[in-house]
């Protein structure tokens, strides 16, 4: 990778052009890599917002396609750095080096693993430009596996979630590296292992093939699940599923959602037993992945709509409910003679379901209704009164802290 003032100033210069015409002009560039200068234009387009510290650095390399696609973004790249204790660390999988630059901050030791020769020579080209008051740190390209496991307080995986046919892939086993299969060895190497998965992972089989996990956190952005973090812990094999605390917190754009809850036996939703009441509630994203409807129930008087209806209500407004509280105008119940006057009545409207008999699609192809407005429709099953639709407008709350 020949890196030089030129090509840097020729990517931003060119930073706005429409790339296929700049390919396709490639022979009036004769000294410039054209499509490397497209790649890093694309790359830096996708993650302007999800990585702004980088992108404001004119000397910053991005990574390839899939490289940028699987970056986790500043916001949860800081987030992790927030949760993890130690001295030193090693990222196994580093990838563009994104968790692996926030984590290190503090820290004595850290090691960047890599058996990609193309990002870790990005890698370290970035570690050089990004250099501020960072830990002395060592690039290893090769792969983890093979290499020698370091001893450090906190080893750091971010499994490959891509087959070899390029399809997205979400089991553990999987991914690569295997984590279910190599995670005793890790173990015996670090005082905690910390593992992002994705956020379509399955958690009961999570807790069911992963040992010594202490904690869960569900992270997501803008009501957008975005990864699943397991912190295992060495030498720990008494940890069962109660012991699991589970970190649920949403960066939204007016403020952070946080709830922390276990996942304790006996904690049972309690179900609607007068229909809708004057406010309906809809957990945030990470909430409804944590499956934490048991514990919201307890911690709140709201009811649930249906066992398997994952809205809530109640007559009080809760303005410290993590997640979107409407207040209900209409309760329709739902025929095929509603759905054919619906129109006329509601010409807009954001509509959603929940354990309903069609999709939202349907619902919208069904009704005619239009997207957008004030006015939010949900399909929804409750409790000894069968299939609904809850006519609601969202409801102001203060912001987050």
């Amino acid at each position: 990778m020949n890196w030089t003032p030129e090509l840097r100033d020729f990517i931003h210069e060119h930073i706005n052009d429409d790339t296929a015409e700049l390919l396709l002009a490639a022979r009036k560039y004769p000294d410039i890599d054209v499509p490397f200068v497209v790649e890093q234009i694309e790359a830096r387009r996708r993650l302007k917002g999800k990585l702004p510290e980088w992108y404001e650095n004119k000397d910053i390399i991005m990574g390839g396609r899939v490289p940028a696609e699987q970056c986790s973004s500043e916001l949860t790249a800081r987030y992790k750095q927030s949760i993890v204790k130690g001295e030193s660390l090693c990222d196994m999988t580093g990838g563009m080096g994104v968790d692996f630059w926030y984590m290190s901050e503090g820290m004595e030791r850290a090691i960047y693993t890599e058996r990609n020769e193309e990002l870790c020579s990005i890698a370290k080209h970035n570690f050089q430009v990004l250099q501020t008051l960072r830990p002395e740190y060592v690039i290893r390209c090769g792969d983890g596996r093979e290499l020698p496991i370091p001893s450090v307080d906190i080893i750091y995986l971010d499994p490959a979630r891509r087959a070899g046919d390029g399809s997205r892939v979400y089991a553990m086993e999987d991914c690569e590296p295997n984590i279910v299969e190599w995670q005793d060895e890790l173990l015996k190497h670090a005082k905690m292992v910390l593992v992002k998965l994705s956020p379509m992972v399955d958690l009961t089989d999570v807790l069911r093939k992963l040992k010594g996990v202490k904690e869960l956190h569900i992270v997501g952005v803008k009501n957008e699940c975005k990864e699943v973090l397991v912190k295992a812990h060495a030498f720990d094999d008494s940890v069962c599923a109660g012991c699991v605390e589970v970190h649920c917190v949403d960066f939204l754009t007016s403020g952070k959602i946080e709830y922390v809850f276990s996942l304790l036996g006996g904690m049972e939703i309690s179900l609607t037993d007068g229909g809708v009441k004057r406010y309906l509630y809809e957990p945030d994203v990470t909430l409804m992945k944590a499956g934490a409807f048991g514990s919201l129930c307890a911690r709140y008087p709201v009811w649930q709509l249906d066992v398997d209806t994952h809205l809530m209500t109640s007559d009080e407004w809760i303005p410290e409910f993590p997640g979107r509280v409407f207040e209900v105008e209409e309760m329709i119940p739902f025929s095929s003679k509603v759905l054919k006057r619906l129109k006329k009545e509601i010409p807009h409207a954001n509509i959603a379901v929940r354990n309903f008999v069609m999709t939202a699609d349907e619902l919208r192809k069904k009704t005619g209704i239009k997207d957008g407005g004030e006015v939010y429709l949900f399909g929804a099953k409750v409790k000894d009164v069968g299939q609904m639709l809850l006519k609601c407008r969202k409801k102001v709350v203060p912001s987050h802290p």
